[in-house]
């Protein structure tokens, strides 16, 4: 197998699904407990485990250096710097697919792949750069969540555009037998993954004016944990990057196996894997690089992930779990003729909240608090949002009265 090639390869596993929504305490468990057995102290972020759902990469609870919520919306100078760095990308791209379109030779072809790889190498380092110094800026507390999540923004505009770059430098290099600077386009090409993640594909159609979104941002070192709830479509979005994870020194342990690599994350992600409903694979970069992909649907959602072939940890993972399918543990209250219904997961997970008339038992469209933060309105349904760590008081307001208890998600 040529491990310099990302090659994509499907496998149909056992299907388990598991119907129904689990309801209680029984559903949840206790916190999030450490699912690898060969963890590194060294890391940021491990895999930890929930009964009976998604296995997550996250920091530990002492672990955090910092953690916040902002309410993104419109932001029309990010928007307008993300449209600009993305359209000097693409202008990029196209003078030079113009360029190799109109070489003469094999030479010429030569000469154009290795100046675009050049220049968009310096522009993925950049790019990295930029956002490592905001989240150091982040833990110091020189900015706040929202200059983060708004640096987080453009870079994740401008790496997609150069992402899609680098991916047509990396075919050409393939077929003109440039072996170096496929390598080369391909490394930088799994260096802008975290860039790509769902939580700022949210971000930066908020700030276009799609709509606001409430992110919840932990972070550890020079590792950002990202997590938001897509209200339109019913979604817990979540995206971690675990910078700690890459070995470079190491070569690749699979030997460009995604079979091998594959048994890793079977110890890694059970539950998932387990549970899948297809699994696909993909070995990205040369051998001291290597992550491989891997795309698991399984009954709540999908799981991306890519694991480090170096240190065989996981580097980058992203989330996408169906609110209405997740297990939760169910805890309600009553006072002053409401009734306050409230569904956790774990801390950094979804919460679920519910306020009805307690006489009737009709919803109500109530105001809610988490930890005396406003985070929307019931509007007569289930207002879900991110729960922070640790016990959180949730307070419902209706008609001048309220009701609140505290909630503890693992």
């Amino acid at each position: 197998m040529d491990g310099t090639r990302a090659l994509v390869f499907a496998f149909l596993l056992c299907v388990a699904p598991i119907g129904g929504v689990v309801v209680g305490a029984e559903g949840v468990g206790g916190p999030g407990e450490l699912q690898e057995t060969t963890a590194d102290p060294d890391r940021s972020m491990t895999v930890l485990a929930t009964p009976n759902t998604s296995e997550y990469l996250a920091p530990s609870a002492e672990g955090i250096e910092r953690s916040g919520n902002h309410t993104a919306g419109l932001d029309v100078a990010a928007a307008v710097e993300a449209d600009a760095g993305g359209l000097e990308s693409a202008y990029l791209g196209e003078t030079l697919e113009r360029r190799y379109t109109s070489a003469a030779s094999d030479a010429e072809h030569e000469a154009v792949v290795e100046d675009g790889v050049e220049r968009l190498a310096a522009r993925a380092g950049e790019l990295r750069g930029t956002e490592r110094t905001a989240i150091r800026q982040y833990n110091e507390g020189a900015i706040d969540a929202r200059e983060l999540l708004r640096t987080l923004t453009v870079v994740a505009r401008v790496a997609g555009a150069t992402v899609d770059r680098l991916e047509w430098l990396e075919t050409r290099a393939n077929r003109l037998e440039m072996d170096a600077e496929a390598d080369r386009a391909a490394t930088e090409r799994a260096g802008l993954v975290p860039a790509t993640g769902p939580v700022r594909t949210e971000l930066a159609g908020a700030a276009a004016g799609s709509g606001s979104v409430r992110v919840y941002v932990e972070t550890a070192g020079d590792g950002v944990v990202l997590a938001a709830i897509d209200r339109d479509d019913g979604t817990y979005l979540r995206e971690a990057h675990d910078p700690s994870a890459r070995d470079r020194r190491t070569q690749d342990q699979y030997g460009g196996s995604p079979l091998l690599a594959l048994e890793r994350m079977e110890r890694i992600y059970p539950w998932v894997t387990e549970n899948n409903l297809g699994v696909s694979a993909s070995p990205i970069g040369p051998p001291f690089e290597r992550v491989y992909r891997f795309s698991i649907p399984h009954p709540h959602g999908e799981l991306e992930t890519y694991l480090d072939s170096g240190s065989e940890a996981v580097a980058i993972e992203f989330q996408r779990n169906d609110l209405d399918s997740l297990p939760t543990q169910r805890s309600r209250t009553t006072a002053n003729g409401l009734r306050l219904v409230v569904d956790t997961t774990r801390g950094g997970g979804p919460i679920g909240v519910s306020a009805l008339d307690d006489a009737t038992g009709d919803p109500l469209n109530a105001r809610i608090e988490l930890g005396g933060d406003p985070i929307g309105s019931t509007d007569g349904d289930r207002l879900w949002a991110v729960a922070p760590r640790g016990p959180v008081t949730v307070t419902a307001a209706h008609d001048g009265e309220t009701v609140s208890l505290e909630a503890s998600p693992s």
